[in-house]
């Protein structure tokens, strides 16, 4: 192998990119997300629920993040709580957006808490070394799923 090579190869495995199965994105993507974030993944079982939750978590930094998935794989909403933040860029995925657009308008002494769209819904909360949050897209909801159960 030639230097070159590996010095691409060496470059290319320091670099650690958080990576999460964002907000309406695929559910074949997190366990390649907890591959990246060498994270542990683990599927947790709802009694008698028409979803399926996994959660992604850093035991060391004690944060986690859960991915809520309805029938069709889609991933219909996103849960965390942890000593910090996750990246929101990419747990939203392609909502992020939406979270920017509204936090711009508001006070940095009046953090944005929540979000109210028809097509997404954000709440989050916490202080220095305990956040929470979740946020859910309401038409990937399961039926009969209140979307206060993303927690």
């Amino acid at each position: 192998m030639s230097w070159i090579i590996r010095l691409i190869f060496l470059v290319l495995a320091g670099i650690s990119v958080p990576a999460y199965a964002a907000l309406g994105g695929d559910e074949s993507g997190i366990s390649r997300d907890a591959v990246l974030t060498r994270m542990e993944l683990r599927a947790l079982v709802p009694s008698e629920k028409p979803y399926r939750v996994h959660e992604l978590r850093d035991t060391a930094r004690n944060v986690s993040v859960r991915q809520y998935v309805n029938p069709d794989g889609k991933v219909f909403g996103v849960a965390w709580d942890g000593q910090t933040k996750p990246d929101l860029s990419q747990v939203l995925g392609p909502y992020f957006t939406r979270y920017t657009n509204a936090a711009a308008g508001h006070n940095m002494a009046r953090q944005l808490r929540s979000i109210d769209q028809p097509d997404f819904v954000l709440r989050v909360s916490g202080h220095m070394r305990h956040f929470t949050g979740s946020a859910w897209v309401p038409n990937l909801v399961p039926a009969n799923v209140d979307p206060t159960e993303v927690k």
